[in-house]
């Protein structure tokens, strides 16, 4: 849902498996604790949107969306994660680096293209190496990726200059 006064912001949603590091994302992105970062699985069960700087672009509303998964109570979540991406102007999906591509994270990419929102895949968790079946998946899927690891903040910066580089609208440059 929208808020007042997000109406006219960049919405950006942040989409991906429960606990593969959206929220810690985002944080780095921003440069500020915009969301508490929980080790819990589960815990973001509806759409949430906070408004942010994002420098130096300027303002967005960052829409953080429940983890996605293939079971039963995962397909009402990933109902409303598709619901979420049709109101996006932007996605970012995070994957973990250790997993091959759910049948879920192959949906939303696909639907993604087929919708036309513009979006950036993370791959998240690289300290731990990287599933190389992932990365045949991606490209299969002709899908520009970046490799980061959240937790110790390496690629995040390159991920920040393409995700702003890609934004779309003019550039409010703060």
């Amino acid at each position: 849902m929208i808020k007042a006064g997000e109406e006219e912001k960049l919405h950006i949603a942040i989409i991906g498996r429960k606990n593969v590091g959206k929220l810690l994302l985002i944080n780095r992105i921003v440069s500020q604790e915009l969301f508490i970062v929980n080790d819990t699985p589960g815990t973001t069960t509806e759409p949430v949107s906070k408004a942010v700087e994002l420098l130096p672009y300027g303002p967005v509303v960052i829409v953080d969306t429940a983890g996605i998964d293939d079971h039963e109570f995962g397909m009402k979540k990933i109902n409303k994660t598709f619901k979420a991406i049709s109101y996006a102007d932007f996605a970012i999906l995070v994957l973990d680096a250790r997993e091959e591509l759910s049948k879920s994270e192959t949906e939303i990419i696909t639907n993604l293209q087929k919708i036309k929102v513009p979006f950036l895949v993370a791959v998240n968790k690289v300290e731990f190496g990287i599933n190389p079946h992932l990365l045949t998946e991606l490209e299969a899927l002709e899908v520009t990726h970046f490799e980061l690891s959240c937790k110790e903040n390496a690629g995040i910066e390159n991920f920040k200059k393409k995700l702003i580089h890609l934004l779309p609208g003019e550039k409010k440059l703060l």
